[in-house]
């Protein structure tokens, strides 16, 4: 009888114990570590033949915010090549610092391009993040791959997340 008391007691424990530790990394995070590594990124490039632009969707957002649509245009003649990858950051103390994503979330590593003259909607869901959103000025940063893959530019479009 013994044995099966202490057998029920250890179950209940680990439970207790396996809840906790659940809850725990179901919190998202509401301090900001790692600095951004871009400075002042446009949202538009233009050169001789590529000319391309990331704009969200509005200036700004009311909390609770679901997704973001990032709107991309190439309104140049070559075709400009992208992913999936993307980078949301806050602006705090005049320091950009990236918002990270949970430890499950990965991107789908594909190869996209956009033709010269189209325009691309592109959502941003955030229940991946692991950060609380709070008011504040943001940036998305992404990367864009121009003469076939030779050159690497990364742009950013700022908005507002407001109460």
């Amino acid at each position: 009888m013994t044995d099966k008391k202490i057998a029920i007691l250890l179950l209940i424990s680990l439970l207790i114990v396996s809840g906790c530790t659940s809850f725990e990394t179901n919190q998202k995070k509401n301090i900001l570590e790692t600095v951004s590594s871009h400075e002042n990124l446009p949202d538009t490039f233009n050169n001789s033949n590529t000319a391309f632009s990331m704009t969200s969707d509005t200036e700004s957002y009311k909390l609770p915010v679901d997704d973001i649509t990032l709107i991309i245009s190439n309104s140049g003649s070559s075709t400009v090549g992208f992913g999936e990858q993307r980078t949301l950051e806050k602006l705090q103390e005049e320091t950009w610092h990236e918002v990270p994503y949970s430890k499950q979330f990965a991107f789908t590593d594909i190869s996209l391009g956009l033709e010269a003259k189209e325009h691309l909607e592109q959502k941003m869901p955030l229940e991946f993040l692991d950060y609380e959103l709070t008011a504040g000025t943001y940036q998305v940063v992404k990367t864009f791959y121009i003469n076939e893959g030779k050159e690497e530019i990364a742009l950013a479009t700022e908005f507002k997340i407001k109460q």
